[in-house]
């Protein structure tokens, strides 16, 4: 009870900062430009903490404050109280950025393979605060992610890559396009409108290059963000897709789409002329545990046979 009884007459933590910066600064303006107070409101926090303590803390001259045997002595054990205290904050700070884990996920990956399946990673660590953004490309996301999860081909900048799953697409129109436009070889595609990736046309390209067309020559080119946006778009008959397999062979089932040219059409690219989800990390941050333990655990969802270990056996703190 008396170490308790201590503890709540203890001066107040506003007063002793401002008795510390006084000290360190030199005088009353000096500290009150530091803790952004007025002259005043530091001189009244000096008064009362000397009513508190029952000390005189300074000797009070025409132009200066003289601090008191009282005040050198106080002064050093509040300086490393202070500091004790910051370092504690710091370290809570940096507990805080160790458990967060930043994502930016394509769309599709993210309603497809991440959101889906996310439970067993939160069951498995749940210390770990994930914020989880959306969008088909970084702009300007570089500098607040940890990891990002992209479609493409590679090459982005500033980056480490690490393919995780090719993304397979097939060549799908609607029955009612194509009633009114067949496509019974592959030079009617160019009389067709394309719908392409915003972010690329290269598949496209790979694939007319098969017949040695070329994608300039097509009729038109629609462009969109998402795959959800242009598998809409082949749906309502705007043109020919190029959609991720298993959308494409969900519609076609329903017959709301047809695959002219089969489902192995894009098998007979090269493997690095498929399209690719990629792991991406900034180069001039090491990865760090959580990354590795992410990437560790997503590997083992995508590739279940190469039977990955998981890195941390526990929790992290």
């Amino acid at each position: 009870m008396n170490d308790k009884r201590r503890r709540h007459q203890l001066p107040s933590l506003n007063s002793l900062k401002v008795f510390e910066a006084v000290i360190r600064s030199g005088g009353v303006k000096a500290g009150a430009k530091i803790l952004n107070l007025t002259p005043q409101a530091v001189s009244h926090q000096i008064r009362t903490l000397e009513s508190q303590l029952g000390h005189a803390l300074f000797e009070r001259r025409a132009r200066a404050l003289i601090p008191t045997p009282a005040a050198t002595l106080l002064a050093e054990h509040v300086r490393e109280g202070l500091d004790r205290i910051g370092e504690g904050v710091r370290q809570l700070e940096q507990m805080r950025e160790v458990r967060r884990l930043r994502l930016h996920v394509s769309p599709w990956f993210a309603s497809h393979h991440l959101i889906p399946n996310l439970v067993s990673f939160t069951a498995r660590y749940p210390q770990i605060d994930l914020q989880i953004s959306i969008g088909a490309e970084l702009s300007g996301f570089e500098d607040s992610i940890d990891v990002a999860i992209l479609w493409g081909y590679g090459g982005w900048d500033g980056f480490e890559e690490i393919a995780l799953a090719q993304d397979p697409k097939v060549l799908v129109a609607s029955p009612d396009l194509l009633a009114i436009k067949p496509l019974n070889r592959p030079q009617d595609l160019l009389q067709h409108c394309l719908i392409s990736p915003l972010v690329t046309q290269r598949l496209w390209r790979e694939v007319l290059g098969l017949w040695h067309l070329d994608v300039a020559d097509a009729m038109s080119v629609m462009r969109f963000h998402t795959n959800e946006a242009m598998l809409e778009a082949a749906l309502a008959g705007m043109g020919v897709g190029l959609i991720s397999e298993p959308d494409a062979a969900r519609e076609v089932a329903s017959g709301r789409l047809i695959a002219p040219f089969g489902f192995d059409l894009i098998q007979r690219l090269p493997a690095d002329s498929i399209p690719t989800f990629f792991m991406l990390y900034p180069k001039d941050h090491a990865p760090g545990e959580l990354v590795d333990t992410f990437r560790s655990w997503l590997e083992q969802l995508l590739r279940p046979d190469l039977e990955t270990p998981f890195p941390m056996s526990r929790h992290p703190e």
